[in-house]
């Protein structure tokens, strides 16, 4: 199941005893309408992790139930406060959401005093395969990680950062982006993110959560998106109380459409 959300609503993505989170929301969503009894029978896992303050629109989750799909979307988006779910698709018992083909970020941010030729020039630095241990925050796997491009387009004020690849490190597209903007600004040279690719120790910083969104999660599945009466009036709603986040919901109509 495709659901979006607004990440300043949630402490984030991941369960966490005691705090709001899209996971514990979805989780008691499915409960209460009697989709799922536990989540161990579910198997109830998500595909990408968000921190807080950051959205998604498309990210996926996927778990056993008897469910028909369309009264699925329909009971799931009355049942839900501030999480919209808007697509579905069957897969098999061997599927894991975590295995995604493609993960598709876009952060947004002021063009004010930014030099946009230094922009472009910093974002494709990272394009390809580096170790990203600068620009992460370690786990202990592999930083290892390939991205697959790094573009950036103009939108009148707003400059546009859609970043791609197969999977990412903690925290790797905001100190990335963090570096862009320093570069963009002129308080750091193109030279010193290289050298930090290449295994200098320094950190350029992390890039403010909010203005990161998750655009989609592709694991070559056909989904058919059902917008449900109840959705398009958690979406209508949205629409009105939110304006400071006009890019979000605009791109999610325009899904829906």
């Amino acid at each position: 199941m495709k659901l979006a959300y607004d990440g300043r609503l949630f402490i984030g993505s991941q369960r966490q005893p005691g705090l709001r989170t899209v996971e514990s929301e979805t989780i008691d969503a499915l409960v209460n309408i009697g989709a799922i009894s536990s989540i161990a029978e579910s198997r109830f896992r998500f595909s990408s992790r968000t921190d807080r303050g950051v959205s998604a629109l498309g990210n996926v989750f996927s778990f056993v139930t008897s469910f028909d799909r369309k009264s699925l979307l329909r009971a799931l988006n009355a049942a839900s406060l501030d999480v919209m779910y808007y697509a579905v698709t069957e897969v098999p018992m061997s599927f894991s959401p975590r295995r995604a083909r493609q993960r598709w970020y876009r952060y947004l941010f002021s063009s004010d005093n930014m030099d946009l030729e230094m922009v472009e020039q910093c974002a494709t630095l990272f394009e390809g395969r580096h170790d990203f241990k600068g620009f992460c925050k370690p786990d202990g796997r592999s930083t290892v990680r390939t991205l697959n491009s790094f573009r950036i387009s103009s939108r009148d004020e707003i400059l546009v950062a859609d970043i791609k690849g197969r999977e990412f490190l903690r925290s790797q597209v905001r100190r990335m982006m963090a570096a862009v903007i320093e570069v963009g600004s002129g308080k750091i040279s193109i030279d010193e993110v290289a050298s930090v690719l290449d295994g200098k120790a320094k950190c350029f910083g992390v890039a403010p959560p909010e203005h990161l969104i998750l655009m989609d999660v592709d694991h070559g599945l056909e989904f058919e998106t059902i917008y449900s009466p109840t959705l398009n009036r958690k979406v209508t709603t949205y629409r009105m109380d939110v304006a400071s986040r006009k890019e979000f919901i605009d791109s999610l109509c325009a899904r829906l459409a």
